[in-house]
């Protein structure tokens, strides 16, 4: 089979999530790709092209029986995972051995990051309780990468097997085993965010926590009124109420991500997610209403604002708005 076929079969099981982790020909290049010079490069791509070889060679081996239960399925795919995964560490292992240069370790570090968090999207009971990969989103020091690197490669392998048996166990089983998991990984999510912490902005929240209310249509109207209107009572109107929002909205969403936090860290569970199913601790009934309270608060906030600012504009440029959105 050509090495063309190979990549397209390794993007198209990667993009469904089929099969994870597997490094595409897209992940090798842009994390390691512009290292690779000379002879480097010749035994770099060896080494990529004889592991898509084998992970292509190893995925169209299994069989799936129409006969297994959803259950067994999740099973049977983490047992494929682990498969895919150990070719995985067989390449990120040869690879670190090409060079010893910084900025080739750099790369190797980045390429284990950038397919270890993609595959974590994937089979993933908790969906909301994210390792961000902060590296996309805001500068970090050399040293934290090795951190985050050391943490994935201590961390990774716990995580995907509590991942897929929470998933399995969703169809019913021991609900006391499920907890038990789901509280090792929310701590183990806390473990990341303490590495990750001194480097949150904005925009790392907004992905830190994807439940958020973060006021997009606002922004969006406040935005076009800028652009289209040159009535300075307007304009005026409309900066003092977004500095009002962004205030308020602010303070809220602070109030919630302490929740999720405290509910993560202290009781073992995400408020956000179906995880281990209904639970019965009265603790966690509070938790989940506070949160549900809060984000009603927030919504009611937003809607208020968005309609102040709407109406803030002449009945022309109101229904132009409109038109465009």
């Amino acid at each position: 089979m050509s090495t063309g076929i190979i990549s397209a079969l390794l993007l198209s099981l990667t993009g469904n999530g089929l099969v994870q982790p597997i490094c595409t020909p897209e992940d090798f290049q842009n994390t390691v790709g512009s290292s690779i010079q000379g002879d480097t490069g010749f035994i770099a791509r060896a080494v990529f092209d004889d592991y898509a070889q084998q992970v292509q060679t190893l995925v169209l081996s299994e069989q799936k029986e129409s006969s297994t239960t959803p259950a067994q399925q999740l099973v049977l795919d983490l047992q494929l995972s682990e498969q895919v995964d150990a070719l995985f560490d067989e390449l990120l292992t040869s690879l670190s051995v090409v060079s010893n240069d910084s900025k080739w370790n750099i790369g190797v570090a980045n390429l284990r990051r950038t397919v270890l968090l993609k595959a974590r999207k994937f089979t993933n009971p908790w969906p909301t309780t994210v390792w961000v990969d902060i590296t996309n989103i805001a500068p970090i020091p050399q040293s934290v990468l090795f951190q985050i690197d050391t943490f994935l490669q201590n961390n990774i392998d716990e995580d995907r097997t509590e991942r897929f048996m929470v998933s399995a166990l969703q169809f019913g089983g021991d609900a006391l085993l499920c907890k038990a998991y789901e509280k090792r990984s929310m701590q183990r999510w806390g473990e990341y965010l303490a590495i990750i912490s001194p480097y949150i902005n904005t925009d790392v929240t907004s992905n830190l926590y994807p439940n958020l209310k973060t006021g997009k249509k606002i922004l969006r109207i406040k935005n076009w009124i800028y652009k289209n209107s040159n009535d300075e009572k307007i304009r005026d109107s409309v900066s003092k109420q977004i500095a009002m929002w962004d205030v308020l909205n602010r303070k809220q969403n602070s109030a919630i991500i302490q929740l999720v936090i405290n509910a993560r860290k202290q009781h073992g569970f995400d408020p956000w997610s179906r995880g281990c199913g209904q639970q019965t601790n009265s603790v966690v009934y509070k938790i989940k209403n506070e949160l549900l309270q809060k984000t009603a608060e927030i919504q009611e906030l937003n809607n208020s604002i968005y309609n102040t600012l709407l109406y803030s504009l002449p009945k022309e440029l109101r229904q132009l708005f409109e038109s465009q959105e």
